[in-house]
């Protein structure tokens, strides 16, 4: 019992900052979000670029606009990779709600956009150096930006492709959202508490394989699980002490949100989207070892 009212007193202290966060969120959702997938579209030769920026805005979204480009060729491989490794989904407004984490998402956010803007125009290049060293093909037949989106819903539920009412967009979405993460939390935090309580810290470290350079894989796939709730679990272990920053940022970087479900479903070339899947868990592996190994936060 006690473990269940410390759980709901730390999450609860959360609450306050976290139903801020995303009623900011969600107002420069439903305000620029529309612009933000036409400034892709226009903007081809920087698109690795702006979708770094763009993705670490912790809008739910927006990893589905980037792959609904993708699938209609609209935007490159480099463009959607630089949006799925900066998208952090719940991560950004979990710690800012932390406040002896909250320095930490300046630096997250700094090292996720840099990977992403290295990776994605990395990926630009070479496959630009390929298609040039062919015969050039007909130029494909350009498709609408709304066109692309029709249809496509973000985490919550809420269309990407159409303004909605001010009263859902401002006040219902991020109410409902704010609702959704708080029981998440609070049912992560118990169960951890009760994980950490039963079976001990030390015994958690080894399962998750925690000191050594196998943790990022793990988290990894941890992270690559399409829901925004991975980020969620994240978190939770590693403001617990279970994961380190290194695993953090690997998970974090493989976590596309629902936009990875899209890419899936809609993109027609199973390999490509094989491939593209290999391209975010190896960049976020490396990232997560590399850090793990040299950066210390």
């Amino acid at each position: 019992m006690n473990l269940f009212i410390d759980a709901l007193i730390d999450t609860a202290k959360l609450l306050p900052l976290l139903t801020v966060v995303y009623f900011i969120v969600s107002f420069f959702e439903y305000r620029y979000g529309n612009r933000i997938g036409h400034s892709l579209v226009h903007v081809s030769k920087f698109g690795p670029i702006l979708g770094a920026l763009f993705g670490c805005i912790p809008q739910c979204g927006f990893s589905v606009v980037a792959s609904a480009l993708y699938v209609k060729k609209i935007v490159s491989v480099g463009t959607l990779l630089a949006v799925f490794l900066s998208t952090s989904d719940e991560a950004v407004p979990i710690l800012l709600s932390i406040p002896d984490k909250a320095h930490l998402v300046g630096i997250l956010v700094g090292i996720k956009v840099i990977i992403a803007i290295i990776a994605g125009t990395t990926v630009d290049f070479v496959i630009n150096l390929r298609q040039a060293a062919e015969s050039g093909g007909a130029a494909s037949t350009p498709v609408h930006c709304a066109d692309a989106l029709r249809g496509h819903s973000g985490c919550c539920s809420h269309g990407v492709d159409e303004k909605r009412s001010k009263i859902k967009s401002l006040l219902i979405h991020p109410l409902w959202h704010t609702t959704k993460i708080f029981f998440f939390l609070l049912a992560i935090s118990i169960t951890l508490n009760l994980v950490l309580d039963r079976i001990g810290p030390e015994r958690i470290a080894r399962v998750l394989l925690n000191g050594t350079l196998f943790q990022p894989f793990l988290t990894s796939l941890i992270g690559f699980i399409p829901n925004c709730f991975a980020s969620v679990i994240l978190v939770g272990l590693f403001v617990k002490g279970a994961i380190s920053f290194g695993s953090l940022v690997g998970g974090l970087c493989a976590g596309s949100g629902i936009g990875m479900l899209v890419l899936i479903k809609e993109n027609k070339s199973f390999k490509n989207t094989l491939f593209i899947i290999g391209l975010l868990l190896g960049v976020s592996v490396f990232v997560g070892v590399v850090i793990q190994m040299f950066g210390k936060v």
